[in-house]
């Protein structure tokens, strides 16, 4: 079943100051640097990826663990000659010094003299935050300025430090901080009655990495968040600052590090993220955090947990070989949209049985007797029963990785539950007399209260990532994900009439009235679900990538995995100040119903960074297509939108 989800003239000269001067893109591993093998810390300036359409960061190779930060380099003055292409469309990635340094170099923390980069655009919810994990932890030195304090300032007399920077200098390269204001306003353009601000997000991050020597850091981060939007319904409503300003406290990171405890052994405890995969955003071995859905652009951003994670690497190169294990105590759910709950409500949406013969009679039910008794129409309410939080009850995962050649790759086993909540019973009551001469209040003569759990699954995956260098250094990467299901039975109360039920199978020429319809939603069969992919760079100034996709994330279970095209494309220009984007997603027709047709998202966006630097905008949109019943056209994936974003950065 298909639930609840849905949901870039010439550059400016090289100024003074340090600060964010171009939209840069994100670290995805892939794409035809020119640089040799994969190497996850050394993404080129150009390679966008799917990630900066629908979140932050990207999912790094798990083989290849980040590397000590190197401080950038001084801005190569410019030189005189003849006209150019980066001349009117602005420098690329190839500028020499001037370039940022990869994301991923730096230690957790880090905030160098360079520009702001894609993710922040888009909020920095990422399936990489900073402090993430995908692979061995590299050892944590105390990181010191290139120079001494001195010389630094002599060096950089005339230029104008972050607050950042400031900080990092006077703690001799031991403070890491990063502060950023991001406010968003997403603006319902389709889909919805009546058209109306739907979302407004006031962020403010705060996040620091102390590491007072080569064995300890400790990383945090606070993020106070002002939703704008009044959601008082009632008058008393009008006296709490909980509907008129809601806010909340967000933590990203709050865990304790220790480095070579023993020869390659670290240990990380605390509130954190670990993501694992080598495909672009979509990762069917990453489920050890679970996904942050309610910000659409933000498609997939983690949500950090409490954990264990011990890494060990036997061989002084660590990405050679590496083992990582993971547990977490607590069990957290995803973080729906508002529509998932609209998805729910509609008694016409698509129940997850996976049988024909359920599957007849819950179509004839909907498309044919409801319509014409629209008195049996029932109102749904939601219950989730959560797992207790019990050691029994928590997650715990290993991963093995290693570089053959060219080839990073890891195999991979979790131990937990699917994230999204799967209906199991639909309990109906009578509340008003189908007889009586008043109507009832609400409209509604009968009531549906629909259980909802969290099923467990076990998950055993393969990922590789590699560039080609006879075909311009093409990124490829792909990983699956063999998932074995914990059974999972669906019961459905039909209305109780007279007669004692309802007949949901009319053509079989008996009268065989029915109370409820029960059948397995989940079965005990395992499925897979796989994501492979290729990103290319023509020149400078254009990026494109193309991704199939095996199993949307809230798919689950043998039967209701669907198939999906990914493709889009970034034109570059002005030294990444200007980036126009397109992004699509389509799925294919054999997921939906007979006759239904195909279904689609397009994200088409506009990023521009101004030349005095600190600031990026972005203006984009989320276009769902499709019809109903459709998997992007099914009332569960809410309404389209267009989006603003500013993000400062200092």
């Amino acid at each position: 079943m298909q639930w609840a989800l849905w949901a870039f003239v010439q550059a400016p000269a090289q100024r003074d100051y340090a600060g964010p001067e171009k939209v840069e893109p994100s670290s995805s591993p892939k794409g035809n640097a020119g640089k040799g093998p994969a190497k996850p810390a050394t993404k080129p300036d150009t390679d966008v990826s799917i990630d900066d359409v629908f979140g932050g960061g990207t999912a790094k190779p798990a083989a290849k663990p980040p590397e000590v930060a190197k401080p950038p380099g001084t801005a190569k003055p410019a030189t005189g000659g003849e006209l150019t292409m980066d001349d009117v469309f602005g420098a690329g990635a190839d500028t020499g010094s001037s370039e940022a340094p990869a994301r991923g170099t730096e230690p957790a923390g880090t905030t160098t003299a360079r520009d702001l980069e894609i993710d922040d655009v888009f909020g920095g919810g990422s399936s990489q935050p900073a402090g993430a994990s995908t692979g061995p932890t590299t050892t944590v030195t105390t990181t010191t300025p290139a120079a001494p304090a001195a010389k630094q300032d002599d060096a950089g007399k005339g230029k104008l430090q972050s607050p950042s920077e400031q900080i990092l200098n006077k703690t001799g390269g031991k403070l890491h901080t990063r502060f950023r204001i991001i406010s968003s306003l997403h603006y319902d353009v389709d889909r919805a009655e009546p058209r109306k601000i739907s979302r407004n997000e006031n962020r403010v991050e705060f996040y620091f990495a102390y590491t007072p020597n080569k064995h300890v850091q400790v990383v945090g981060e606070v993020d106070p968040v002002l939703m704008g939007t009044n959601q008082s319904r009632e008058l008393d409503d009008l006296a709490s600052q909980v509907y008129i300003q809601r806010f909340h406290l967000e933590s990203r990171a709050a865990y304790v590090a220790l480095t070579d405890i023993a020869p390659g052994l670290d240990i990380k405890v605390g509130r954190q993220i670990v993501v694992w995969g080598t495909a672009d955003k979509f990762n069917p071995t990453n489920n050890i955090n679970a996904d942050d859905l309610e910000d659409r652009p933000l498609f997939t951003e983690p949500i950090a947990n409490q954990m264990v994670v011990i890494d060990y690497s036997p061989l002084r190169d660590r990405d050679k070989l590496f083992f990582q294990g993971v547990y977490v105590p607590l069990f957290f759910p995803a973080l729906l949209p508002p529509s998932a709950a609209a998805g729910l409500k509609d008694p016409y949406a698509e129940t997850p049985f996976v049988n024909q013969s359920e599957l007849n009679k819950i179509t004839y039910l909907q498309e044919d007797y409801l319509p014409k008794n629209p008195k049996l129409v029932p109102t749904v309410f939601g219950h989730v029963e959560m797992p207790e939080n019990k050691f029994t009850n928590g997650q715990f995962a290993f991963k093995l990785g290693s570089r053959l050649g060219e080839v990073d790759l890891s195999a991979s086993y979790y131990y937990g539950r699917h994230d999204i909540p799967l209906p199991v019973e639909a309990k109906t009551t009578m509340v008003h007399p189908l007889n009586d001469g008043t109507e009832p209040p609400d409209g509604y003569y009968f009531r549906s209260d629909v259980r909802l759990i969290y099923p467990k699954m076990q998950v055993i995956g393969l990922d590789f990532v590699t560039q080609v260098p006879f075909l311009g250094n093409m990124g490829l990467w792909g990983e699956a994900a063999l998932i074995i299901p914990e059974a999972k039975q669906f019961h459905i109360d039909l209305p109780p009439l007279p007669g004692g039920g309802v007949d949901v199978t009319p053509n079989d020429n008996m009268v065989n009235p029915e109370a409820f319809i029960a059948g397995p939603a989940v079965k005990k069969q395992p499925f897979l679900k796989a994501t492979a992919g290729f990103d290319y760079t023509f020149g400078k100034h254009v990026y494109v990538q193309a991704q199939y996709l095996r199993g949307m994330i809230n798919e689950f279970g043998a039967g209701h995995i669907g198939n999906y095209i990914l493709g889009g494309t970034d034109l570059i220009f002005f030294g990444r100040k200007l980036v126009f984007r397109a992004f699509g997603l389509v799925d294919l027709p054999g997921n939906n119903p007979k006759g239904k047709g195909p279904s689609g998202v397009i994200a088409p966006a506009l990023l521009f960074a101004p030349p005095w630097g600190y600031v990026n905008f972005e203006l984009g949109s989320f276009a769902l297509l499709g019809g109903d019943k459709t998997y992007f056209g099914q009332k569960a994936t809410g309404s389209s939108i267009v989006y603003f974003k500013v993000i400062g950065s200092f």
